[in-house]
């Protein structure tokens, strides 16, 4: 139907009527042996480009606004936020690792995540929501709390930090209290790897 419609529009028009009658001539066959999301017949499916074919599927994700965004766990590297970490000078290492860190304790390492554009992003715990609205300090505690939230303290007039462990723990937290809805946003506490300018 909506070929016939082009066509008549096409073949209405002047000198170009020879090209226009031979698409317009087999434009309906073509739309007619396809099926949705099958190519036509003799007609294969493009290859994916290689940074897409080689990127591993998300295996967690986590919810900004009302969007889910995937997260890759990178298995290779853990985050170290141990004091020993610190005097480096960047605060978190990323280590080499085929699982836990034996020589740091496990409030103090989280594993690695990548998002979307590769970017590293780690757990060092704590969830930061955003409320809907302003509230004084006791009402905003009152209803983190009322949704299972342990509030540490306000960061902005709409932001604040809740207690939560480092690691996966962290992300389960932010994406529990997001899909309450009584929150404008809630993410983990994250950190994120720098990229250099």
């Amino acid at each position: 139907m909506a070929a016939d419609i082009v066509c008549r529009r096409v073949a209405g028009r002047a000198p170009r009527v020879l090209l226009a009658a031979l698409l317009c001539a087999a434009l309906p066959a073509a739309l007619a042996a396809q099926t949705v999301g099958t190519p036509p017949a003799g007609v294969p499916f493009p290859d994916k480009p290689a940074s897409v074919a080689k990127r591993p599927a998300p295996t967690h994700g986590w919810i900004e606004g009302a969007v889910r965004r995937p997260l890759t766990l990178d298995a290779s590297v853990r985050a170290d936020f141990s004091p020993r970490a610190a005097g480096t000078g960047s605060g978190t290492v990323l280590r080499a690792a085929d699982g836990p860190l034996k020589d740091v304790a496990a409030a103090l390492q989280s594993p690695v995540l990548r998002d979307e554009t590769g970017r590293a992003r780690a757990l060092p715990g704590g969830v930061v929501v955003v409320l809907a609205e302003p509230l004084g300090d006791a009402d905003a505690r009152a209803l983190i709390e009322r949704h299972g939230g342990r509030p540490l303290r306000r960061i902005a007039d709409r932001l604040w930090l809740l207690e939560a462990p480092a690691g996966l723990a962290a992300l389960d937290e932010a994406n529990r209290l997001a899909a309450t809805g009584a929150f404008a946003g809630a993410q983990p506490n994250w950190w994120m790897q720098r990229t250099l300018k």
